[in-house]
C-alpha cells in the first residue's frame, strides 16, 4: 500500500513538472488562399498557431522563411486566448517571380524557454503557378521567338525636358562668365567696334585719295572732308559737321587742322590743286589716327574706384 501511494505521488510530481514546461498543443498551420498563382501578382497567405497560454512565439522571418516568395505586407491579428490556449495567426501578402510549376513553403515557428528556441516547422502548403501562354495539348511550349515579328514604329517625341536642361545649362554659364568677364567683354566689344569703324574710314579715304587729280580734285575734297567729320563726330560725340573751321581747330587743339580745312575748301570751291592738296589730305588722315589712339586708350584704361565718403573725425 505505501508503495502504491509512492507511485502514485511520483507520477504526480512528474506530470505537474512536464505540465509546468510550454508545449505545444500542435503543429503551425498555414495555407494559401488561392490554389494558382501568376507571375508578380500578389496573393495571400494565412499562417496560425495554437501554443499554450503565457509562452512566447516568434513567427518566421519573412526575409528568408517564405522562399521562394517575397513578403510585401503583413496583417498580424491579436492573441486570442480560450482558457490555457492560445492562438496567434497573421495573414501575408506575397509575390511569386519564379517559374516552377508547383512551389511550395513551410515556414517554422520558434518557441522562446528559459534555455533555448524550439524550432517547429509547419505543415507544408503547394500552389502552382499558372500561365498565360496557350498550347495545345501534348504539345511543348514554345521557348524561341517568332521569326516573322513585325517591329511597330515608334513615334518620335522630342524630348523638352531635355531642352530645358541644356537652355538652363547655357543660361546660368552665360551669367557666370558675365559676371566673371563682364567688364572685359565690354571692353573688348567696345575695342572691336572702334577698330572696324577706323579700318572702314581709311579704307574709305585711302580710296578716294588713290587717284587724286585736277580733274576729280573738288569731288574728292568734299568726300574726304565729309568722310572725315563723320568719323570724328563718332570718335568724340561732337557734331563737327555742324562746326566751323576755327572751331573744329579749338576742339581739337591742332593748328594743323584749321590749315588743312582751309586748303581743301580751296579745293572744293575753286578747284585749287597743288602739292599742298595731298598733304592737307594726309593730315587729316593723321588726326583721325591720333584721335582713334586716344579713344582706344581711354577704354583699356581701368575705372576707377568710387571715393569713399568722408566722415568727419571727433575733435
Amino acid at each position: 500500500m505505501n508503495r502504491l501511494v509512492l507511485l502514485l505521488l511520483a507520477i504526480g510530481l512528474t506530470g505537474g513538472a512536464l505540465w509546468a514546461q510550454p508545449q505545444p498543443a500542435g503543429l503551425p498551420v498555414g495555407r494559401f488562399l488561392t490554389d494558382s498563382i501568376e507571375i508578380g501578382r500578389p496573393f495571400q497567405y494565412t499562417f496560425s498557431y495554437h501554443h499554450a497560454a503565457g509562452v512566447d512565439v516568434l513567427f518566421p522571418d519573412t526575409a528568408t522563411q517564405f522562399r521562394p516568395f517575397r513578403v510585401t505586407q503583413v496583417t498580424v491579428t491579436p492573441t486570442v486566448t480560450t482558457g490555457s490556449i492560445s492562438r496567434d495567426s497573421a495573414v501575408y501578402t506575397l509575390v511569386s517571380f519564379s517559374v516552377d510549376p508547383l512551389q511550395t513553403i513551410k515556414p517554422p515557428v520558434r518557441l522562446i524557454n528559459a534555455a533555448d528556441c524550439t524550432t517547429i516547422e509547419s505543415r507544408p502548403d503547394t500552389v502552382f503557378l499558372r500561365s498565360r501562354l496557350t498550347t495545345r495539348p501534348g504539345q511543348p511550349m514554345a521557348t524561341t521567338l517568332a521569326s516573322d515579328t513585325r517591329l511597330a514604329p515608334l513615334r518620335q517625341q522630342f524630348n523638352y525636358p531635355r531642352l530645358l536642361q541644356v537652355v538652363g545649362m547655357l543660361c546660368l554659364s552665360l551669367l557666370v562668365l558675365l559676371l566673371l568677364f563682364g567688364k572685359w567683354l565690354r571692353q573688348q566689344g567696345r575695342l572691336y567696334q572702334l577698330s572696324r569703324r577706323h579700318n572702314r574710314f581709311l579704307a574709305e579715304h585711302d580710296r578716294l585719295t588713290t587717284n587724286l587729280s585736277s580733274e576729280t580734285i573738288a569731288d574728292t575734297a568734299n568726300q574726304v572732308t565729309v568722310s572725315w567729320k563723320a568719323y570724328m563726330g563718332q570718335l568724340s560725340g561732337q557734331a563737327y559737321a555742324a562746326l566751323t573751321t576755327s572751331e573744329i581747330a579749338d576742339l581739337t587743339g591742332d593748328d594743323r587742322v584749321a590749315d588743312a580745312l582751309r586748303t581743301t575748301d580751296r579745293m572744293i570751291y575753286g578747284g585749287a590743286f597743288s602739292e599742298q592738296s595731298v598733304g592737307a589730305l594726309r593730315v587729316l588722315r593723321d588726326v583721325a589716327e591720333q584721335t582713334y589712339v586716344r579713344c582706344r586708350q581711354q577704354i583699356l584704361q581701368p575705372v576707377p574706384n568710387p571715393p569713399e565718403p568722408q566722415t568727419d573725425e571727433p575733435h
